[in-house]
This record gives structure tokens, C-alpha cells and sequence, in this order.
């Protein structure tokens, strides 16, 4: 049962988006004051780095933001859809959203919601409360399907039209000099960044009087802005990069700060109309962005906005990994810390600061750690909980994809007129992306095998498609199918010899295969141009018995913030396999600086602190790695080993090598076997240590 909203009701809570926000962007501002509500809020609460998702696209996160299920469970895929009607795209939509939003549950409970600009919320769901979806703002003329209330229409729509007024002062604030815009490029630029400005302004004057109304339970605000603005204008920030002349720099490189502040502004005033988050008040708030974005030398080499048909994955080039989250109010612990938060986490976490229990299907978690109340127990799933959950009929509720596929049958047939010369081909685009994102999904969450499925037509489809043909032949590998993936790699390097991404991939399928001297062949022809590449090539490199050469690549992988934990913890083997267990420990204790949830960084930690004789320190980071991942053979092996007192009842444990799964590669399986088996001898002696290298295998269920 569910508590019922009261009397003990904790609070509100306002759940405000910040898309692309970065903690490395923020943190100089905050030093300079540039930042004072911003500031104000993190002095009253807590901040942790936030793990995005993969792929970092914008619709999929939000709507896991507020889900707390992974973007295979939700169905929120993709920018755009196909339109039911057979006749062209549409946004993504409400009615593709497969499980309920934040808002539905709390609809559940009786709570009141308001909703604004999330992604994803178009046509708007008759929930207790107000919802002005993304399209509300996106449309220049916006259907009364676009906003809830309905009847509210005109009275919503005169209140946008005189936010511009509003605009254009924000619109001065962040944009050069109109007299010194004469090149046609400039311009452009300058009107993109004030359209952005016009629509971040609306967004947060129709906010405010919904917070002032203090009607509410919860408040769920998003922009887009930082990222709409990085994309657009990061590349002219300082330090001043080759390819952009002074006078651009000159011109733009000052909106992404000044972006910042108006956000940080937006921030302040939301607050004073919804009350003060402090420990005497009622109001969390929880501030999030989806991932983060680069900047600074480690910017991608594009300017302006991408183009062709590669445009999202190049513009995700610029997403780093880690979004920011602030938190305050009274249900939250001051200065509390966790590097282990998700983007999966908000959900369950909001669930908890009214008072809420979580979903026990659910991705993420409650973040304890940072919230004062006890913990509730989770009921199974909200999916299955009767009643209002202000949804649309389950007759909307359509699978887009689906219904184009009815529709274009009745074409077919001839009941209905063709869709229009261009149309099909860009349905078509939008189906191969949105099969590919969640194949992304599932390969990122360790469902190498569920993704080959829906890889395979694509690559069928495209053959000279690298971004398919690459995922296919690793989650070949991860599938522990090496000869299927060495076939698919040959056959794409035949008709694109220089594609050094899938000279790699054939590389770890020689390696899987036991056929390290052709390997040792291919290796002069590698010449990494990502960190992403260099990563692949250490880990080659470390099957091939070469620390040296594999160190160096990890090195220089550790340029990629989202590729430093596995780069740290690849620097950690070849330190214990040297005999440097201290540095091999404290590469772990870099990686659990970024996330605590990664099993490998506690088991690799536990390994060195049992080599170093603390083996009570041992088994509580090995239980840590267990919390993470129960089934986890290696740790299983290295708590019983630690637990047990003789080698002889140790034994039954060793299991040969050749036994093992090939479904289930667990690259440090090897390393625990030897630790276990040599424990009789002193740990100290770099001697014995040096001689435990292992190859890592190309993939792990631990990672």
C-alpha cells in the first residue's frame, strides 16, 4: 500500500533541467561570483557529478530522467517519430512514452503536478495540474492538444506572446553588437542564439506564476538553452581555437558565461516565487542537467551546427558523461557526497523527498546517502498500480512505427494517396536511427546479445555504415560469437580498408580467437585517432603481452572523461602486474572517484588490498562489488578465498579455465584464480606478483 498523502506529507519539490550544464563549466563562475543563486543553493545542500546515458541524446534522457527505466523500456528513442498518418515525422511524443512519467505516479497518490517544456511531452496528459509541453513552446502556432488544461489555450498563449517583450532584453544581455554583425555567418549565428534566448526567456516567465501559485506538490521546469547555446557558440569560447578567426572570438566568445548567468538568474527568481529551500521551509529542489558538454581543449573540431545525416551523432560529440545535480531543502543532507549518482536515480530519489516509495523494476535508486528521510521499502512496480494516472486513453497510446507500417499498407493497397516525393526516404533515415539508439542502449547495459538483432537489418541496409557495423561486431564479441565478428569486420574493411575503428574490432577477434600472431601483423596499421581507439588499442596491447605500449594508450585514453574508469582501471592491472600494487590501487580509487557503481573498480581494489596483506579491507570492497553485481563469479571466488582459511578447502574453488562459459567473459577471473592459488606465499614479494599478468579479455559483464 501506498502512504497517503497528509498531514506527515514531507513537503514540495521543484525538479528544475538544465541541458548540458557542466560542473567543469560551472565551478570557475562559482569562484568568480558569477554564479550567486546557484551558489546560495550549494551552500544549503549538496552537488555530485551525474552519469548520463548512452546514447546521450537529449528525448531519451529526460524521459529516463523522469522514468527512472532505461530508453529500451520507455520508448522514447529518437528526436522525431514517424507521424501515425502515414505522411511525414513528427516530435516524439507522450503517447510513444511506454511506462509512466513522475508526474502519473504522483497523479496516483493524488498529488499535483505542473509540468513545463519537458521533452517528450506532446500531446499533453490530463494529469491534476497544468502541463505546457515542449510543443507548446516549439510551435508557432501551438494545438490546444499542446498544453493542459485545454480550455486554458488562449489564456497560456497570450502569456507567451507577451514574454517576448521579457526576451528582448535577454536577448541584449548575451548577443554582440547588432552594428558589428556584416558578415552573413554572423548574423545567422546571432539569430540562432537569440531565438534560443526568446524561447528560454517564455519558458521561464510562464513558469513563474505556476510556482507563485504554491497549488502544487511538484514543479518540473526544463531548458535547453546551455545545450542549445554550446552547440551553437562553444566553439568560440576561450581559449581561442585554429579554426575560429579573432573576430569570431571576439564577437561570440562570451555567450556561453553569459548564457550561464541568465540561467543562474532564471534560477534566483524561480526560487523566490516558489519559496525558499531551506531547512525551514517545505520546497527540494533538485537541479539536474542530462549529461555535460565539452569545452576547453577537449572541444570536437566542429563550428556551428552539424549537418547530413551523421548531424546527431556528431552534435552528441560534443556531450561529455557526466551531467551536474545540486540538491536542497529540508529533506536533504547539507554537504552530503556521492559520486555515484545516475540520471536513473532522479525518480526514485524525487519519489522519496514526498514521501514515496520506489519502483523495485526500476534502473536507479533512491540516493540515501544525500536524502534525510529513512528509506521505504519499494513496492514492486507503479506500472501496476490501478487507478488515475491522468494518461491518455490506451487507444493513443500507439507504437509510431507501428502504425506508419498500417498506414503504409493502406497506401499500398491504394486506400490512401502516397506520402509526399521525400518523405519516405526520411521515415526511413529516422527508423535506422531509432533502431540504432536502442541498440546503443542495450549494448551500454550489457544486452550485447538483445541489441545484434536489431543491428543486423541495419547493417544489411548499410553496409558502409560504420557507426552500425561497429556496434554489431562488438556486441558480437561481448555475445561471445569472435568468428561471426571477424567475418563482419572483414567484410566491411573490404569496402572501407582505412577504417581504423573496425581494424581494432578485427584485432580483438583475432585476440578472442586465439590468433594473437596475426594480431601482432595488423598492429602496424593502427594509427588511433580517438581516445575511444586508444582505449581499444591498450587493451590489444595488454592481450598481447606489451605493458608498456598498453600503459601508454591507456594514458592517453584518460584525455575522454567518459573513458577514464576503464582507462584507470586498465592502468591498475598492469600495475598489480608488475608488482605495484599500491599504484594499482590507487588507479581503483581514481576510477571510484568518478562512480562508485562500477563492480570492476571495487573487485580490482579488493584484489590489490588482499596482495598487500589487509584483507579485511579486501572483503569489504569485495562486498561492495557483490552489492553491485551478486552473481559476479571473480568476486564470488575472492570473498570465499578470503574467508576461507586453508588451501585445501580452497581447491573446489579453482575451477579450469576451459570450463568456463564463453557467453560470460569476466576479465578478472584469470587474476583472482592466480591470487587464490599462490595466497600461500608472501603477497609482498613483487616477484610472485610480477608473474600473475593475465591477457584482459576483450569485454566483461563487470564494466
Amino acid at each position: 500500500m501506498l502512504p497517503p498523502p497528509g498531514s506527515g506529507h514531507p513537503g514540495r519539490l521543484l525538479i528544475l533541467g538544465w541541458d548540458g550544464a557542466d560542473w567543469d563549466v560551472l565551478d570557475p563562475l562559482l569562484e568568480a561570483g558569477a554564479l550567486p543563486h546557484l551558489a546560495g543553493l550549494l551552500a544549503r545542500g549538496c552537488r555530485a557529478p551525474l552519469a548520463s546515458l548512452e546514447p546521450r541524446l537529449s528525448p531519451l534522457l529526460w524521459t529516463s530522467a523522469v522514468t527512472g527505466v532505461t530508453p529500451d523500456r520507455h520508448g522514447v528513442l529518437n528526436f522525431v517519430e514517424p507521424s501515425p498518418d502515414g505522411q511525414g515525422l513528427r516530435l516524439a511524443s507522450s503517447t510513444s512514452r511506454r511506462c509512466r512519467a513522475l508526474w502519473n505516479l504522483l497523479q496516483l497518490c493524488g498529488l499535483r503536478s505542473h509540468v513545463v517544456n519537458w521533452y517528450a511531452t506532446h500531446p499533453a496528459e490530463p494529469i491534476n495540474g497544468v502541463v505546457l509541453s515542449n510543443q507548446f513552446f516549439q510551435a508557432s502556432e501551438p494545438p490546444a492538444q499542446s498544453l493542459h488544461p485545454a480550455l486554458q489555450h488562449s489564456e497560456w498563449l497570450q502569456a507567451r506572446q507577451a514574454a517576448v517583450g521579457a526576451a528582448a532584453a535577454t536577448r541584449a544581455r548575451i548577443l554582440p553588437d547588432p552594428a558589428l554583425l556584416r558578415q552573413p555567418e554572423d548574423k545567422a549565428l546571432s539569430q540562432a542564439l537569440g531565438a534560443a534566448a526568446e524561447r528560454a526567456e517564455t519558458i521561464h516567465q510562464l513558469s513563474l506564476p505556476l510556482a507563485a501559485r504554491n497549488d502544487w506538490d511538484a514543479l518540473m521546469v526544463f531548458h535547453e538553452w546551455i545545450d542549445v547555446a554550446g552547440h551553437h557558440a562553444m566553439a568560440y569560447a576561450p581559449p581561442r581555437q585554429p579554426h575560429i578567426s579573432t573576430r569570431q572570438q571576439r564577437l561570440f566568445g562570451g555567450v556561453i558565461e553569459a548564457v550561464y548567468r541568465e540561467q543562474d538568474r532564471m534560477l534566483g527568481e524561480l526560487l523566490a516565487a516558489a519559496g525558499d529551500p531551506g531547512p525551514d521551509g517545505d520546497l527540494n529542489v533538485i537541479l539536474l542537467s542530462d549529461h555535460g558538454f565539452h569545452h576547453g581543449a577537449s572541444r570536437p573540431k566542429l563550428s556551428g551546427v552539424a549537418l547530413g545525416d551523421d548531424r546527431a551523432d556528431q552534435e552528441a560529440s560534443w556531450h561529455r558523461p557526466f551531467g551536474i545535480l545540486a540538491l536542497a531543502g529540508p529533506g536533504i543532507r547539507p554537504g552530503a557526497q556521492t559520486p555515484a549518482a545516475s540520471l536513473l536515480d532522479i525518480t526514485p530519489t524525487a519519489l522519496a523527498l514526498l514521501g514515496l516509495p520506489a519502483g523495485a523494476d526500476m534502473d536507479g535508486r533512491v540516493l540515501h546517502e544525500l536524502v534525510r528521510a529513512d528509506p521505504l521499502a519499494p513496492i514492486p512496480s507503479w506500472e501496476l498500480l490501478s487507478g488515475d494516472a491522468g494518461e491518455h486513453p490506451a487507444e493513443q497510446r500507439l507504437d509510431p512505427f507501428e502504425a506508419h507500417e498500417a498506414v503504409k499498407q493502406l497506401i499500398d493497397l491504394g486506400y490512401l494517396a502516397a506520402m509526399p516525393p521525400g518523405q519516405s526516404d526520411r521515415v526511413a533515415f529516422v527508423r535506422r536511427e531509432t533502431a540504432f539508439n536502442c541498440a546503443v542502449v542495450l549494448a551500454r547495459s550489457g544486452q550485447g546479445a538483445e541489441a545484434i538483432p536489431w543491428l543486423e537489418p541495419l547493417v544489411e541496409q548499410q553496409p558502409r555504415q560504420p557507426r552500425y557495423a561497429l556496434l554489431l561486431v562488438e556486441c558480437l564479441l561481448a555475445s561471445g560469437e569472435p568468428r561471426a565478428a571477424l567475418g563482419k569486420a572483414v567484410a566491411f574493411l573490404q569496402r572501407q580498408p582505412l577504417c581504423g575503428a573496425m581494424r581494432l574490432q578485427q584485432l580483438q577477434a583475432l585476440l578472442a580467437l586465439n590468433q594473437q600472431e596475426e594480431a601482432r601483423e595488423l598492429l602496424p596499421l593502427i594509427r588511433p585517432g580517438s581516445a575511444t581507439e586508444h582505449l581499444n588499442l591498450a587493451e590489444i596491447h595488454a592481450q598481447l603481452q606489451q605493458p608498456q605500449a598498453a600503459a601508454e594508450h591507456y594514458r592517453a585514453a584518460l584525455a575522454d572523461a567518459g573513458l577514464a574508469i576503464p582507462a584507470h582501471l586498465g592502468l591498475a592491472r598492469l600495475a598489480l602486474a608488475a608488482g605495484q600494487a599500491e599504484q594499482a590501487a590507487e588507479h581503483c580509487l581514481d576510477a571510484q572517484a568518478l562512480s562508485l557503481r562500477v563492480p570492476e573498480a571495487h573487485l580490482l581494489l579488493a584484489l590489490c588490498l588482499a596482495w598487500l596483506e589487509m584483507p579485511q579491507e579486501a572483503a569489504l570492497s569485495c562486498g561492495h562489488a557483490l552489492a553491485l553485481h551478486p552473481q559476479g563469479r571473480p568476486a564470488l571466488l575472492l570473498q570465499a578465498a578470503l574467508a576461507t582459511p586453508s588451501r585445501e578447502q580452497l581447491e573446489c574453488l579453482l575451477v579450469p579455465e576451459e570450463t568456463r562459459s564463453p557467453h560470460q567473459p569476466e576479465r578478472l577471473l584469470p587474476e583472482v584464480l592466480h591470487w587464490i592459488r599462490n595466497r600461500t606465499v608472501s603477497n609482498t614479494d613483487s616477484s610472485t606478483v610480477s608473474n600473475t599478468v593475465f591477457p584482459a579479455q576483450s569485454s566483461s559483464v563487470l564494466a
